[in-house]
C-alpha cells in the first residue's frame, strides 16, 4: 500500500501485510514527522465506482445477529458467517456493537477503540476506526467505553439512528455489515435493527428459547410499525444436537410455526467452534471439515442467493 507523510506528503510504499491490526507508528524521513499508519478498507469494484456513494451503498445489505437472550451463538454466527461470506468472495465488515465486547476479544481485537471513539472523534469519521482482521475481514470492534453511550446520547433526538447514520460513510466498500448485539432489547439493539436490512435471530432448540424467540419477533414488528422501516427477519437453530430427543422436537416445532421465515440451514453442535475462540480464529478457517464450519458455509450461500 501507498502511505502519505500528514505533515510534508512525501509518500512511500510499504507492504500491506505489514501493518499490525492496530495499526504501525512510521516516521517520514524527510521531514522527521511520527503518524500512525492503519489497513485501508477495501476499494470499491470498478462497477461501484461508476456509481454514486449513495447507489453503490443500497447494494450493500446489514445485517444484526440478535436475540435477548444469551447464549445463543450470536457472536459465534457474526463471526463464522462473516469468514463465510468472505470465503464466498465478498467484502465484509463486522461491528461489534455489544458493550461485552465478545467478537472483540475472540478477533485479538482487545482495547481496540469502538463506536464510541467515532462519535467523539472530531471529524467523526468511522472508516478511521475500521480495522482489518488477520482473517481478510473488516472489524468495528467494541469497548468498555460502549456502555457510556445510553448516558450521553439516550436523550439526544433520534438517538435511534446514530449507527445508521454512521454506516453510510462506509456501505459503499462493503457487501455485507454484520453487527453483533448484546443480549438486550435495547439502546443498542434498537440502533442494529434501525441500520439493518435483516436481523437474524440465532436460536438453541430448548423449550425456554421458543419463548425468547418471540419477544425478537414481536420487537422487530414494533420498529417496523412504529418506524415504517422495513425489516426482514429469519430464524436460525444453533448448536442443534440431533441425538437430543427434545432438541429435535423443538427444531420441527420451530419449523412448523416459522415456516418461511426459518433458514433451511442449521448450525449443529461442534466443538471445533470452542477450539476455534481458542485460537481467535474461524471455525472454517481453525477446521476446514468441520460440521458447523460448512453449515456457516451453506448458511452464507443461502444469504447471497435470497
Amino acid at each position: 500500500m501507498i502511505i502519505t507523510c500528514e505533515k510534508c506528503k512525501t509518500r512511500y510504499k510499504l507492504k500491506d501485510d505489514a501493518i499490525p491490526e492496530s495499526g504501525y507508528k512510521v516516521r517520514c524521513q524527510k521531514c522527521r514527522h511520527i503518524f500512525v499508519v492503519k489497513k485501508n478498507l477495501p476499494e470499491s469494484d470498478k462497477t461501484q465506482k461508476k456509481h454514486t456513494p449513495e447507489r453503490a451503498a443500497s447494494k450493500c445489505k446489514i445485517i444484526s445477529i440478535c436475540n435477548q437472550k444469551g447464549g445463543v451463538a450470536k457472536t459465534s454466527t457474526c463471526i463464522n458467517l462473516g469468514a463465510s461470506l468472505m470465503l464466498h468472495k465478498k467484502r465484509v465488515l463486522l461491528v461489534d456493537f455489544d458493550v461485552q465486547a465478545n467478537l472483540s476479544m475472540l478477533l485479538g481485537l482487545k482495547n481496540a477503540k469502538s463506536f464510541f471513539e467515532v462519535l467523539h472523534a472530531e471529524d467523526e469519521d468511522l472508516k478511521r476506526f475500521v480495522i482489518k482482521a488477520r482473517h481478510n475481514f473488516w472489524v468495528l470492534p467494541s469497548n468498555s467505553k460502549m456502555a457510556l453511550l445510553t448516558k450521553i446520547h439516550m436523550q439526544d433526538e433520534n438517538f435511534e439512528y446514530l449507527l445508521r447514520e454512521k454506516l453510510k460513510s462506509v456501505q459503499h466498500y462493503f457487501d455485507y455489515i454484520l453487527i453483533d448485539t448484546p443480549p438486550s432489547g435495547d439502546f443498542y439493539t434498537l440502533n442494529a435493527l434501525l441500520a439493518s436490512n435483516m436481523a437474524i435471530v440465532p436460536t438453541q432448540c430448548e423449550y425456554l428459547s421458543m419463548n425468547g424467540v418471540n419477544h425478537v419477533v414481536n420487537m422487530i414488528s414494533v420498529v417496523r410499525e412504529k418506524t415504517d422501516h422495513k425489516l426482514e427477519y429469519r430464524i436460525l437453530a444453533t448448536m442443534l444436537n440431533r441425538k437430543n430427543v427434545a432438541a429435535r422436537a423443538i427444531h420441527k416445532k420451530f419449523r412448523a410455526k416459522y415456516n418461511q421465515t426459518m433458514f433451511n440451514t442449521s448450525i449443529e453442535l461442534d466443538e471445533k467452534v470452542q477450539e476455534s475462540q481458542i485460537a481467535h480464529m474461524p471455525v472454517i478457517q481453525y477446521d476446514r471439515q468441520s460440521h458447523a464450519g460448512l453449515q456457516y458455509l451453506e448458511l452464507a450461500k443461502e444469504i447471497i442467493n435470497e
